[in-house]
């Protein structure tokens, strides 16, 4: 007899697409979907003599695409909630506004503790592997977030350089926590998001030197140097003969 219930999956009977913004249940609900389209298969295998051969193949592709769209949502709720609390700091250029470096301190102490919420979770439930990608993915998204508010700011004085020097320091630290051993290389944008750091205490001519070596051209584009060059250091003759030098894209 023709066991065909076992196609007859409701992935609806509890439907995470309410509750993205739960990362156990959206995790718990990915590995299941698998497990079950996994099961599935090996199912219709064993009796592929009694089933049409489209039924069990558009089940199979049904399950993994939910379970996968359902994670993506919760990792796409993560990086929103975490744009919203960087928002709200009301940009990193400091101009006219008091107590800015504790704004922004509080502000990246609850990014950090809204993604090792979501990661702890997600560590707990998912297979390695897709844990990994999605560790880098918000890491990455969280750097490039705030590199691009940084090489935006027009004029960065020498005390709100300090500023933004410590705050960042502190925030790689802390997502160094976040991420332990899981992540065994830098991705581009940690690196970038390090450089940006010793920039801000860095020397013109060093700053320079670091652009012809090499060193920041790997990473950056010139318009990009040039720019935070402007913002950090005075517009005189001198500087603005330096700042010719970087030029000469390599990305």
């Amino acid at each position: 007899m023709c066991r065909t219930p076992v196609l007859c999956v409701d992935t609806t009977a509890y439907d995470p697409f309410v509750d993205t913004e739960n990362p156990k249940k959206s995790a718990v609900f990915f590995c299941d979907s698998w497990y079950l389209s996994h099961s599935v298969f090996w199912e219709s295998l064993a009796l592929k003599n009694d089933l049409p051969d489209e039924n069990f193949i558009d089940i199979v592709s049904y399950l993994k695409n939910k379970g996968t769209a359902t994670l993506r949502n919760s990792s796409n709720a993560l990086s929103e909630k975490v744009e919203t609390l960087f928002r709200q700091i009301g940009g990193l250029d400091g101009q006219g506004k008091e107590n800015h470096g504790m704004v922004i301190e509080m502000a990246f102490v609850q990014i950090v503790a809204l993604i090792n919420k979501f990661m702890s979770a997600w560590k707990k439930n998912l297979p390695k592997d897709r844990y990994q990608q999605i560790l880098r993915s918000t890491i990455d998204k969280t750097l490039k977030l705030i590199l691009s508010d940084t090489l935006a700011i027009q004029d960065i004085s020498a005390k709100h350089s300090t500023c933004l020097s410590n705050n960042f320091s502190l925030l790689l630290d802390q997502l160094s926590k976040v991420r332990s051993d899981d992540l065994e290389e830098d991705s581009d944008s940690w690196v970038r998001f390090k450089l940006v750091i010793g920039l801000m205490d860095d020397s013109l001519v060093k700053i320079v030197e670091g652009w012809e070596n090499g060193t920041l051209s790997k990473y950056f584009r010139s318009s990009e140097i040039q720019h935070l060059v402007r913002a950090l250091f005075q517009n005189t003759d001198k500087n603005a003969a330096l700042r010719r030098r970087i030029t000469g894209d390599v990305l």
